[in-house]
Parts: structure tokens; C-alpha cells; sequence
């Protein structure tokens, strides 16, 4: 029996969604686009796609509906709006949305959905705009299996991998946040250390070249174990060596007139931890001071 051709419609075209929806268009799909700014538009229709003049008008006789959007404000309206989605969605229809929305938000489309007959896919994307153009984002995708499954000829065109974290749809939405929130640390650590290097006459090739190499160093991929696994000991290094390091940082810092506002929270982490009976185990072991005040 041949394969499904599944018609698609994209809502959504920033730089994102527009090299989305170039690769299922050039994959064969019929793929009819809507977006609030037209001229966006224009590349796409050049190449096939069928211009809608609605998110109803798009979702009309889709099997379908990819909306790649802001937040939970344009999604919600995108969707539930007076010439939204569901307005023209067909019974049994599906809709992945690819964005960073709430968990919350991801929960209300599931049920407006599932209500109007049609089903929701949380399927955020990860990946930037260079990986969306050459089909290699990955994407977390939450909701019913048998939709899932359907829409993986449609999911293949556009990334390199697709990870199937079960029917909550909250749960996709989560594993997003976390991967941003992993990034913006990331990126404000290395900040607060190239202003205290600027400050301490740190020459800044220099703190760049070891940015790279600790960002990179498989020890942290050791430490992500331990973190799993609540394997601290024995330690690499231990917690009391840690704090000691974090207040030389701290005191560093405050000498530099640098404000490092990791600093302080970890050397607190560390002295939290060292309260509590930790300050002989690995430095990782902080994480537990986390799963304490999270309740767990």
C-alpha cells in the first residue's frame, strides 16, 4: 500500500519557519502558508507553496498544520482566534507546534483540540536558523502515539532526530526550557568571566581559548553522571575545596568591582551543602542542595 502523501499548511514564517516550510515544500508536499507579514510570503509561493489569507484558510483540508510562532499569546489566537485554526481544521487533523510556548499553553491547545476534534503534537524545535535551512534541528515531540507516528514522514523532512518523550505535552515544552535555560547560564557565565578577566588584566584571547576548552572538557559530561546517578564519592574534588574557591572568587570580584552574580549563589550552594553534612563528597553533590529546596 503506498505511503500517505500528507498536505501540510505553515504558519509561521520567520527565519525559522520559512526554512521549515522550504523543506517540506521541496520534499513534495503540498504546503499552503499563512503569516501575518505577506511580504514573507513571497519566496515560497515562488516555489510551489499556495498562498492562504487566514490561519482558517490554511488549516482548511490540511492533514496537517505546523505554526512555528512567538509565545503563547500569538499561538492562543493563532489557534482560537475568530479566523483561527480551528475554524477551519478538519476532524482528525493534527497540529505540531514548533515554538517555545509555556508548558501550560501546550496543556490548553491539547484540550482546545481535542474538544474541536482535532489533536495537538507539542513538538518543539532546537536548532538555529542555519540548521533549520539544511533539515538538522531536533525536536521533542509529546502527544498521542498513533498522531506521532503519522506525522514522521513530515517530521523527517525538517530535522535529524526526533525524540519521543511520551503523551504529556507539557513534557516537551519542558525539555525546551531546559535546554534554553542550560544556554542563557551559559552564555551569562561567560560574560561575568569575560568582564572580570577585562577587569583583572586578563588578556581576553586568553579567556576566550579557556572558555573553549572548559566548555568543552569531558568532565562535565562526568559530572552530569554523577549528577544522575547521586554518585559522589568518591570526590574528584570536594565540596570544601569548592566553597573555599567560590569565596576567593567571590572576594575576587568584589576587589575587581566586578558584580558575579554565579559567584554568590554558588559559594552560598556550597556552604548550604557543607551545613549539611556534604563537604567531603564531590563538588557535584551541590545538586542535592537544589533537590532540597525543590522539595525532592
Amino acid at each position: 500500500m503506498p505511503e500517505e502523501k500528507l498536505s501540510v499548511a505553515f504558519v509561521g514564517l520567520g527565519r525559522m519557519g520559512a526554512a521549515m516550510a522550504r523543506n517540506i515544500l521541496n520534499a513534495g508536499f503540498r504546503v499552503a502558508i499563512y503569516n501575518r507579514t505577506r511580504a514573507k510570503l513571497f519566496p515560497l509561493i515562488e516555489n510551489g507553496a499556495i498562498e492562504a489569507g487566514s490561519p482558517r484558510m490554511a488549516a482548511e483540508g490540511a492533514d496537517v498544520i505546523i505554526t512555528c510562532l512567538m509565545d503563547d499569546k500569538s499561538m492562543l489566537e493563532v489557534v482560537g482566534g475568530e479566523d483561527g485554526l480551528l475554524k477551519g481544521m478538519k476532524p482528525g487533523s493534527i497540529h505540531i507546534g514548533t515554538a517555545t510556548i509555556s508548558p501550560g499553553c501546550a496543556l490548553k491547545l491539547a484540550e482546545m483540540h481535542k474538544a474541536h476534534g482535532s489533536a495537538y503534537i507539542a513538538g518543539p524545535v532546537v536548532g538555529r536558523p542555519d540548521a533549520a535551512a539544511a533539515g538538522k534541528l531536533a525536536t521533542y515531540v509529546a502527544g498521542d502515539p498513533q498522531d506521532i507516528a503519522r506525522c514522521e514522514p513530515i517530521f523527517k523532512v525538517y530535522t535529524q532526530r526526533v525524540i519521543n518523550v511520551g503523551p504529556d505535552h507539557r513534557v516537551a515544552n519542558n525539555v525546551k526550557l531546559a535546554i534554553n535555560f542550560m544556554l542563557a547560564t551559559q552564555i551569562e557565565m561567560m560574560s561575568e568571566v569575560f568582564a572580570f578577566a577585562e577587569r583583572s588584566g586578563i588578556e581576553q584571547q586568553l579567556i576566550g581559548e579557556l572558555i573553549e576548552t572548559v566548555t568543552g572538557h569531558p568532565a562535565l559530561k562526568d559530572y552530569a553522571r554523577r549528577i544522575r546517578a547521586k554518585d559522589f564519592e568518591p570526590a574528584a574534588f570536594e565540596i570544601t575545596a569548592g566553597f573555599k574557591d567560590m569565596d576567593f572568587v567571590v572576594q575576587a570580584s568584589t576587589e575587581a568591582r566586578v558584580p558575579m552574580a554565579f559567584a554568590n549563589i554558588l559559594r552560598d550552594r556550597f556552604l548550604t551543602a557543607i551545613a549539611t553534612g556534604m563537604g567531603d563528597k564531590d563538588w557535584s553533590a551541590i545538586s542535592q542542595v537544589a533537590r532540597l529546596t525543590a522539595g525532592l
